[in-house]
């Protein structure tokens, strides 16, 4: 697989649902098995559930075949070499498309799912770990790294060298992982800072008290804790009452009224820079 995506802005808009949604990531890169895959993703916005405010982005994205079924490619099914291009392909045009950071301000947080196939690897980690060290000072933000594709049985020392080298360049690493107790008490004492979930990962997302025991769960690994896609006011408000750190929005057509929830210290959201990398 051979990467090298081109930054290309366009004016964003300033109103209405996209601009809700986040910048938009597009990536398209030509992997070794021959064929081309599309990396489809946005920067969602991240609520700072104990500020209530914007506090930084999300990158959250998939990965399709570019022809045929675009057939949607579990990370599972990738090897190693096009795993890691692809967290580089992600990280650069991510990086790309954030907004320019506000003078004044501090500085905003960007969540980077990284692949653990990736991060086990000494060479392959400690060239992730230039490229975001260099990306945090040229675009002024604080990353946040996810390490994703971790499996039952993972070898817990390997985990624990990974993330103590992750950390003196990361503002925190979590683990994006199933809230389940084995696999939580497996990865209890690895180093991380806390863990992440998708909301659709839990059976009731908006019910509080259920959100309270998977929070509580997902603290065994770490004290912070993310919720990913968060779809409903009713889904935030139970995130920010079980003590989640954050919840990234997946506003969909009609969700205006969840983004009204949260707003910037400035009083209301900052319009994204599109970035379109081909």
């Amino acid at each position: 697989m051979q990467h090298s995506p081109q930054a290309r802005a366009t004016p964003p808009p300033t109103t209405g649902l996209e601009a809700m949604r986040g910048p938009r990531v597009r990536v398209r890169l030509a992997a070794s098995v021959g064929m081309d895959v599309i990396i489809d993703g946005r920067l969602r916005p991240m609520i700072g559930l104990k500020e209530g405010g914007l506090r930084g982005r999300a990158l959250h994205y998939g990965v399709v075949e570019a022809a045929g079924a675009k057939r949607r490619l579990a990370a599972a099914s990738l090897n190693a070499i096009d795993a890691e291009r692809i967290d580089l392909a992600v990280l650069d045009a991510g990086l790309a498309a954030l907004e320019p950071p506000v003078p004044g301000e501090r500085p905003p947080l960007m969540m980077l799912p990284v692949s653990w196939s990736t991060l086990r690897a000494e060479k392959s980690r400690r060239r992730l770990l230039r490229r975001i060290a260099a990306g945090q000072i040229d675009h002024g933000v604080l990353a946040i790294c996810e390490v994703v594709g971790l499996e039952p049985g993972v070898p817990q020392a390997a985990v624990r060298e990974a993330v103590g080298a992750l950390k003196p360049i990361f503002r925190g690493v979590l683990a994006r992982t199933l809230p389940k107790a084995a696999m939580l008490r497996h990865l209890e004492g690895c180093g991380f800072t806390g863990a992440a979930i998708e909301a659709d990962g839990l059976e009731a997302a908006e019910d509080e008290g259920e959100m309270l025991r998977r929070v509580l769960l997902l603290q065994t690994v770490g004290p912070g804790v993310l919720i990913h896609g968060v779809r409903s006011v009713a889904g935030l408000t139970a995130a920010r009452a079980a003590g989640a750190s954050w919840a990234s929005l997946d506003i969909q057509p009609g969700g205006e009224s969840l983004m009204a929830e949260t707003k910037t210290a400035a009083g209301s959201p900052r319009p994204p820079r599109y970035v379109d990398a081909q």
